[in-house]
């Protein structure tokens, strides 16, 4: 990835790093150089680690010890063939980013991909099964998946996902 490429992800994960701080008032932060840490083919690492350590790289973004079972993939892009969700078409893009955050988490981890892209706006996707738990005002389903707004979909639902994604946070 290019340089520029890097400071705009990296703005993209602080931008939701800093909302999701105002919305819970505790310390969310980017993973210092992140990127598929335990993902992919490093998944052989998480033998490695402890449960806390494993929490800090599971994806971009470290949530507060509290709220360790939140995977959150950050992605901040310029285009988002958003049409082929409405023609019912693949977009490999969004699929790779799913893989990333289903991937990096545990099987009672929330996962979450938000992406922003320019002049659009931030959405938040996630399984599709749990949405009957959430506040939902628009959404569209991809496969197995539901996307919506991001800053809507966490403000209407902040304390049910709360709920998903508590830990006794030791």
């Amino acid at each position: 990835m290019s340089n520029k490429g890097k400071r705009k992800g990296n703005t993209g994960e602080r931008k939701v790093a800093d909302f999701l701080t105002g919305l819970y008032g505790q310390k969310f932060i980017r993973v210092p150089n992140s990127g598929a840490f335990l993902g992919g083919a490093n998944a052989f690492r998480r033998t490695q680690l402890d449960e806390g350590q494993k929490a800090s790289f599971k994806a971009d973004l470290i949530p507060p010890s509290n709220m360790r079972k939140l995977v959150i993939e950050s992605k901040f892009y310029g285009e988002f063939p958003f049409h082929n969700l409405m023609k019912d078409e693949d977009v490999p893009l969004l699929d790779k980013w799913i893989d990333q955050a289903k991937t990096s988490a545990e099987a009672d981890d929330f996962w979450v991909v938000v992406f922003r892209i320019n002049r659009k706006g931030a959405f938040a996707v996630f399984d599709k099964c749990l949405m009957d738990r959430f506040l939902i005002n628009n959404h569209v389903v991809y496969k197995d998946h539901a996307i919506t707004e991001f800053e809507s979909f966490f403000s209407n639902n902040k304390d049910v996902i709360f709920g998903l994604v508590q830990t006794d946070g030791a």
